[in-house]
């Protein structure tokens, strides 16, 4: 076995090395100076992040709701993020610990009432971007975007509402590896942590005596949103600005509010603490930490009472002072607005904003902002930016890569690990302390460690005598990767090309990971060679062999790095190319049937590998795979699955004996037709049964098959007894294919008669199953049958109506009396309507009824029997009544009563 190491080197403040902000505007630091950029794509009035890599290459930028890669070109998913670009600080973007590929993104919702189309306020999210999709330019992870992180009281209405403010930061956890992501809402700051775990969705919380709650402005702004957060680059201090603290400023015409406040931040905890208030009454926005973290520097506009702009303060105040808020210096008074201040990694601060009046295309810059005083060089308007106009805002970074600091590389276990100063800033002596107990002070240290582990390394700087805070960083030194330490004969078969025998083969060069590596659960990348120096040169293992690989001779040998994944730490182990003379087993056949309207089939590859075992009589060890492909079964890549649906085509056998290539063949998939089956519904009536149903084979086919029943009867057709739904399978017994129809027989409804209603002359037949077909017939059972349930026009008498489904299976009758009152009689003895009477009452339905007789003022002339009179003469006690209208009433014994008059005429 050996091991090689390999030289390690970061550098941190390089993520910050490109800045995309305002209106397309950039600025480009890696040069040692910013170089105006017009590539970028973003148009913000504030909100914004921009990240690099470690060599200071560009990775993305975003706006808060849109993320472009390095091309400048809208990343596949990343599009919807909940970040407002009229936020302060619409997102911030922090790598993930120990894991170069992963980063996330942190944004912030503009907590103001009137959002686009009413949307609620989303508050505080992440979203992952794995560097590894969109072939290395970077996505957003599908499932993990837009997560949402809880910054408020979930109980209370109002904070539900509202969630957030616009402001995020970050800063290195005292821990030198994780971060700590900073937010703050009405009087709490919430610190979450971001480790080799991803991101803690439980933060820590400070509650602070200052509450700044949401208050809305006449343009429906949350003005206390508004305003920077920063901790300063040695994590203990952290600065707020609140641009208003109520409503009455500054866009009121009175008193301004805002305020600066500054705590103390404990960055191994997160705890935000010991309040103190530096500016207020104002209407402050930017704040930023020099290099040093020594002073702090704020922009703040001023308005009049009249809500006119005036001028606007760059103020300097020495954090380290007795009394902060008394060492205020105004480094500069401008009409320019307040915006937003940023340390480079050039170690200079650079300010945002505009004329008042008009716009701006340059930065400002504090070219000593370590320097207390106006000393500090503060240049306006200094740094151009080709064209492109600034806004308010700048991106943001983790605040901790612009301390001092240093770097390691040889990393591996026995390896003279070398430590070195990255920083520029100016320092007397200093103190390594490697976290095992031995010290230096040499500044290009080199240390040997005598275990792996995780080692706390920390460097304090001293100038003038005075120590700065020590940085510490873990350092992981990491024992190399065990590797087979005899060479691993890859074998292969010689039969898959022009010439069986002449010991050249393909190989698939993975089948050796795992024997070389010893089966290791460990994460590992392998890299192949032709020989060792090819190995150790190249360094970024851009120059390895690929995994399908041809041997150039008989027995080739090949050097594989076996590499510790996230470490420069590998192993070589060698790998023997053998090929085997192997055996040709072959063409073999596999029919199936044609699928339902189509010209495929489903093949069972296993019955096809049943078959070959059989009939070559192979051991019962082997393997056998099939490929779509020649090249794939010669490396054993892509086998197919079991089921295979496919056309006529030839596929590759290839058989294995303990993981080496036995021999191969063909496999001739074909194809036979197979009958259509149809589903079938029979509508019966009650008195057909039983029936007969069947496949719907064609009589000159039925032969051919086997069936089989949900009954279990295996005849083609068979006799059944009740409705239902039965299922029959049809098997093609030599191709051993089948295929199922669904017979569902359904037996016609009778009639439910449900009630008759009689109106005038008219009558409705209703039906408690109405929603079935029936049709209807009047008095003719072998009549003219109709659809309606309605009859019209009936003269009186008894009727009887006719019900019966449409396919003619059942009847049913119900019958009825029409009751007729004629509306005169002429009781002249001239045989014509002498006498009146009801019509349509039949004597034995209706045997013991009265119908009454009355004149106009209700005196009872006549009572009788309708049945057992020829009616009414028009006489009363033996006297023929003067010409004039009379009433009736009827009442029958089911209740029902009638009543109404007729005229007597002469």
């Amino acid at each position: 076995m050996l091991f090689i190491f390999i030289p390690f080197d970061t550098l941190a403040q390089k993520e910050s090395a490109v800045w995309y902000f305002g209106g397309n505007a950039g600025l480009d630091f890696n040069s040692g100076s910013p170089v105006a950029l017009t590539n970028g794509q973003l148009v913000t009035k504030e909100g914004c992040a921009t990240i690099s890599n470690a060599n200071g290459s560009l990775l993305f930028y975003t706006d808060g709701k849109t993320v472009w890669d390095s091309n400048h070109s809208v990343m596949p998913n990343g599009t919807g993020l909940l970040g407002d670009t009229s936020s302060t600080s619409s997102a911030i973007i922090i790598p993930k610990p120990g894991d170069a590929s992963i980063y996330y993104i942190f944004t912030v919702d503009k907590p103001s009432y009137f959002l686009s189309e009413g949307d609620p306020i989303s508050g505080v999210n992440y979203s992952k971007v794995d560097m590894d999709l969109n072939g290395g330019t970077g996505d957003i992870v599908p499932n993990e975007k837009n997560i949402h992180l809880i910054t408020y009281d979930v109980t209370n209405a109002m904070q539900n509402e509202y969630k957030c403010s616009e402001k995020i930061t970050a800063v290195t956890h005292s821990d030198g590896y994780s971060v700590w992501v900073i937010t703050q809402f009405i009087n709490k700051f919430f610190a979450f942590s971001v480790d080799e775990n991803g991101v803690n969705p439980t933060p820590t919380i400070s509650t602070v005596p200052q509450a700044i709650y949401p208050r809305i402005d006449e343009q429906g702004s949350n003005i206390t949103a508004i305003g920077y957060l920063k901790v300063s680059p040695n994590g203990k201090k952290l600065a707020i600005a609140h641009s208003s603290v109520d409503l009455g400023g500054p866009r009121s015409g009175q008193k301004k509010s805002g305020k600066v406040l500054l705590y103390d931040f404990n960055n191994t905890n997160g705890i935000v603490s010991n309040q103190s208030t530096l500016v207020t009454g104002e209407y402050p926005y930017g704040v930023e930490f020099s290099p040093n973290s020594k002073l702090l520097y704020i922009t703040s506009s001023i308005f009049d009472t009249e809500d006119d702009f005036v001028n606007s303060y760059l103020y300097q105040f020495n954090v380290e002072a007795s009394d902060v808020a008394n060492s205020k210096t105004i480094v500069n008074s401008s009409q320019t607005v307040a915006g937003a201040l940023q340390l480079a990694i050039d170690g200079k601060i650079y300010r945002a904003g505009y004329p008042a009046f008009g716009s701006a295309s340059s930065l400002s810059v504090i070219n000593s902002p370590n320097t207390i005083g106006t000393a500090c060089g503060y240049s306006p308007y200094n740094v151009s930016l080709n064209g492109n106009e600034v806004f308010l805002g700048l991106p943001p970074f983790i605040t901790s890569i612009f301390r001092y600091s240093f770097n390691y590389e040889f990393t591996c276990l026995g390896d003279n690990t070398h430590f070195y100063v990255t920083s520029e800033d100016p320092y007397d002596n200093l103190t390594w302390d490697f976290g095992d107990g031995t010290t230096s002070t040499i500044e290009d240290a080199y240390h040997t460690y005598s275990s792996p582990g995780i080692y706390s390394v920390s460097l304090t700087l001293s100038l003038n005598g005075v120590d700065y805070d020590p940085i510490i960083k873990p350092v992981i030194i990491s024992a190399p990767p065990d590797v087979l330490q005899t060479t691993y004969d890859l074998v292969n078969c010689d039969s898959f090309d022009n010439n069986p025998n002449d010991g050249i083969s393909t190989f698939n060069l993975e089948n050796a990971v795992g024997p070389i590596s010893l089966n290791t659960t460990d994460r590992i990348d392998v890299f192949y060679y032709h020989t060792f120096q090819e190995a150790i040169n190249d360094v970024d293992n851009e120059n390895s062999l690929d995994y399908i690989y041809t041997n150039q001779i008989q027995d080739e040998i090949l050097y594989a790095k076996v590499t510790k994944a996230n470490t420069i730490c590998y192993s070589i182990a060698t790998v023997r190319l053998i090929t085997s003379q192997s055996f040709e087993f072959g063409n073999f056949e596999l029919t199936s049937c044609t699928l339902e309207n189509s010209n495929q089939g489903e093949f069972d590859l296993n019955i096809a590998r049943q078959n070959i075992i059989t009939s070559l009589n192979l051991p019962t060890n082997v393997t056998i795979d099939f490929f779509e492909s020649q090249q794939d079964a010669a490396i054993g890549v892509n086998p197919l699955e079991n089921i295979y649906l496919s056309t006529i085509r030839t596929l590759f056998i290839r058989v294995e004996d303990n993981n080496a290539c036995y021999g191969g063949g063909t496999l001739q998939l074909e194809l036979v037709s197979f009958p259509v089956l149809e589903d079938q519904t029979i509508t019966a009536c009650q008195s057909d049964f039983p029936i007969t149903i069947d496949s719907g084979l064609d009589v000159n086919i039925i032969s051919d098959y086997n069936y089989l029943w949900s009954t279990s009867q295996t005849s083609e057709q068979i006799q059944i007894f009740q409705p239902g739904s039965y299922t029959l399978t049809v098997i093609d017994p030599i191709n051993n294919c089948e295929d199922s129809l669904t017979i569902t027989v359904i037996e016609n409804a009778l009639a439910e008669i449900s009630s008759i209603e009689l109106t005038d002359n008219s009558v409705v037949i209703n039906l408690s199953n109405n929603g079935d077909d029936f049709i209807f017939a009047l008095d003719d059972i072998n009549g003219l049958y109709q659809d309606s349930n309605i009859f019209y026009g009936l003269t009186p008498g008894l009727h009887t109506v006719y019900v019966q489904d449409a396919y003619n299976c059942n009847t049913v009758e119900v019958s009825f009396n029409i009751i007729g009152f004629p509306d005169f009689f002429t009781p002249n003895n001239d045989g014509y309507n002498d006498h009146w009477n009801i019509l349509g009452l039949e004597p034995t339905n209706f045997p013991n009824i009265q119908l009454l007789i009355f004149d106009r003022y209700g005196k009872l002339l006549k009572s009788f029997n309708p049945h057992l009179s020829n009616g009414w003469d028009g006489k009363y006690n033996g006297r023929l009544v003067t010409p004039d209208d009379y009433w009736y009433y009827l009442k029958l014994p089911n209740g029902k009563e009638y009543r109404g008059h007729f005229s007597l005429k002469i």
